[in-house]
């Protein structure tokens, strides 16, 4: 069974997708259990909408992000270059992640601001590991209910490199993927 995913996380202004910017969006493509390929782009969408909540958990410092991230269509243009290398005329996009609605949502916003339809590109079926997890622990297959990306990556010895980094999370959530189909497999 092959069957290439793109997982994806996104690092935030805030929570509301039409309120709040977009400021990044780790990507990582997932295939036959093994991560092949992974980016993340910096968004400067020109508003920076943001709290300062969001800021305290992401860390990003705003005027440095301000300076070094890309205007919203070069983002455009890059995340289409990254996957159009890797799903070339293959049809919609299956998108993965943790709790990956919010993450879509914020995307959908960004690409139709942008004059993109997202369902052109991406399906809307989609990939959640944390619906996956809670399920795990309501049939009895984990016995610790592990959710939040937080108790999944403890539970499941996951080091996250660059927590609250949008590639840092989205490589994690595809190892922690990877480790819930070798449960399944077992």
């Amino acid at each position: 069974m092959s069957e290439k995913l793109l997982f994806i996380d996104t690092e935030t202004g805030g929570l509301d997708a039409v309120k709040h910017s977009l400021l990044s969006i780790g990507m990582v493509i997932w295939e036959e259990m093994e991560i092949v390929d992974s980016k993340e782009i910096l968004i400067n969408d020109g508003v920076l909408s943001v709290t300062r909540e969001a800021l305290s958990i992401n860390r990003i410092d705003i005027e440095k992000h301000r300076q070094t991230a890309l205007s919203s269509s070069q983002a455009v243009d890059e995340l289409f270059a990254f996957t159009g290398k890797h799903f070339p005329g293959k049809g919609k996009i299956t998108l993965a992640g943790h709790n990956v609605h919010f993450d879509a949502g914020f995307l959908k916003a960004f690409l139709a601001a942008n004059n993109k339809d997202f369902s052109k590109y991406f399906s809307h079926r989609m990939i959640d590991t944390s619906s996956i997890l809670h399920y795990l622990y309501l049939s009895g297959q984990i016995g610790q209910k592990a959710v939040s990306s937080d108790e999944a990556f403890a539970f499941f010895n996951i080091e996250v490199r660059g927590r609250h980094t949008a590639l840092g999370d989205a490589i994690a959530t595809a190892e922690l993927f990877t480790k819930l189909l070798g449960l399944i497999k077992k």
